[in-house]
């Protein structure tokens, strides 16, 4: 009998969307998904063959995810993904630590108890309690897959099937498809019909209600919105197209500020997000503090990425804001006497070589001054 206190199953599951992860990072390789339909996550029965700087980056990597003081479960380096896994649940695992994207600055890395995300994963297993099957357009080493699709599906002892958007198997009635934003954004412009009870589960960016019902439209059942962060996993739930959230059980706001969250164990958390409290437990956004928004469910920072577009040779100003194709944009201010067409080359050349893809404007706007409205303010462009 295992002694972890996560379900093998999930640590199969988020130790192969580690090994995976840490593969690209290294050598740029990557464990293939099987094909579409097969309910495995990845390959996990091929031998990795990693030498032994590899073998040790690999089990540095997951005794961090999965907070282990050694590396004692570290197998030989022809190991599979399986064994890596199988020792691991050999351990007891009372903490799991994910990382933020770092877009922009060094990524952030947080712990969490496996009771609370586990906990989590029973309340879900309580709302969607007949799903049959959970379709994964998310990796599960980042917080939001781990849950919904790794420890989701262990508790409610269905399968898993791993999948993109150009290659989902046949969607089933029972099925719950868990993507982000630009996911549902593809599919509301793929597909266009959905078997009966179907539900989709978005998070990691923000959903708008023309997105929302754009993909209601399309037949599917439901769709669910997750609110929530690295820091916090999830803090609410609403059923497009409400705008509210309800919180989940964990979590309470604070008396005397609704910008704090109070958890069961006594912690304070500042919320990510300016929020207006609608009910006793019912919040709805107002946008981010830090003035973040999510590229591909990543954070980047306009303001920084216009400072930094400034830099380039010709640029005397810069605006940056997220556009409607869920990319950025920018607005340019030359300086005098600049070819347009020039300066916009020279735009993209430094944005491929000095910013990750989430942060590289797609459309450029040139103009003698930055816009502003009737009271000088900043204001958005076409």
């Amino acid at each position: 009998m295992t002694r972890s206190s996560l379900p093998p199953t999930a640590i199969r599951r988020i130790t192969a969307a580690v090994i995976a992860s840490e593969l690209r990072r290294l050598r740029d390789e990557n464990i293939r998904p099987r094909n579409a339909g097969e309910c495995a996550p990845r390959d996990t029965a091929t031998p990795l063959v990693l030498d032994s700087l590899e073998t040790m980056s690999v089990a540095a990597t997951l005794g961090e995810v999965f907070e282990l003081d050694d590396m004692a479960f570290a197998p030989d380096t022809m190991a599979t993904a399986a064994e890596w896994a199988d020792r691991i649940a050999a351990e007891r695992i009372e903490r799991v630590t994910v990382h933020t994207s770092g877009s922009t600055g060094a990524p952030q890395s947080h712990s969490h108890a496996s009771a609370d995300l586990l906990e989590e994963a029973n309340e879900f297993a309580q709302q969607f309690a007949d799903t049959q099957r959970v379709i994964a357009l998310v990796p599960a080493h980042h917080l939001y897959g781990l849950v919904w699709t790794a420890l989701l599906p262990a508790v409610l002892d269905v399968p898993v099937v791993e999948a993109t958007v150009p290659a989902i198997p046949a969607p089933r009635s029972g099925d719950l498809m868990v993507g982000v934003p630009e996911h549902w954004a593809a599919l509301a412009r793929l597909r266009k019909q959905w078997p009966e009870h179907v539900t989709g589960v978005s998070s990691a960016g923000p959903l708008s209600d023309a997105l929302g019902e754009a993909v209601l439209a399309t037949g599917l059942a439901r769709l669910i919105d997750v609110y929530g962060s690295s820091e916090t996993s999830a803090i609410g739930l609403r059923d497009v197209p409400n705008r509210g959230y309800t919180l989940l059980p964990r979590w309470q706001l604070a008396p005397d500020d609704a910008s704090t969250l109070l958890g069961r164990d006594g912690r304070q958390l500042q919320l990510p997000d300016r929020i207006r409290q609608t009910g006793e437990r019912r919040i709805e956004l107002s946008g981010r503090r830090d003035h973040a928004v999510q590229v591909g469910g990543l954070n980047v920072y306009p303001d920084r990425i216009a400072a930094r577009l400034v830099e380039c040779d010709g640029v005397a100003e810069a605006a940056v804001r997220l556009g409607d194709n869920g990319r950025l944009k920018a607005f340019i201010v030359p300086l005098a006497n600049q070819d347009e067409a020039n300066l916009e080359h020279r735009l993209r050349q430094l944005a491929a070589t000095r910013l990750p893809p989430a942060e590289r404007p797609t459309r450029f706007r040139f103009g003698p001054a930055l816009p502003h409205n009737d009271m000088g303010k900043p204001a958005d462009w076409d």
